[in-house]
């Protein structure tokens, strides 16, 4: 825990979507969840504002074997001396769904004070705990 660098939350449907997730594909997606941990600044394509969404400031991770991509954004909030990971989307790949479905969810991030967001967030404890055993 002492290497931790980022603070990985997830967003409530973010979250639902995960729980939903085929077992099968579970370690692949929790891997890169993880790594998020250590190195979110370093992983993922980095994303533009595009006609139908704006994402711009958002990464992505193709995890092309198993179909899924991850979005999250990084912030400059401080959790101690973690800075804080929003992960917006898990979804299957399909042509533009994932990036509709976290451009929603970053609207509705960016519209929220920050006292109502750590509210509307998992943070990394209840997430992973609720995760054990599908590893």
């Amino acid at each position: 825990m002492a290497d931790n660098k980022f603070d990985v939350r997830l967003d409530s449907d973010a979250a639902k979507h995960y729980k939903k997730l085929d077992n099968s594909v579970i370690p692949a997606v929790n891997k890169a969840i993880d790594e998020l941990v250590f190195r979110a600044d370093e992983v993922g394509k980095t994303l533009k504002n595009k006609h139908s969404t704006k994402l711009a400031g958002c990464r992505e991770i193709k995890l092309r074997a198993i179909g899924i991509r991850i979005v999250f954004r990084i912030t400059n909030e401080m959790v101690d001396i973690l800075r804080i990971v929003y992960v917006l989307s898990i979804e299957h790949r399909s042509k533009d769904l994932v990036f509709k479905v976290a451009d929603k969810r970053y609207e509705e991030l960016r519209k929220k004070s920050k006292a109502e967001m750590p509210r509307s967030l998992l943070k990394q404890t209840e997430w992973a705990n609720e995760r054990k055993g599908k590893d």
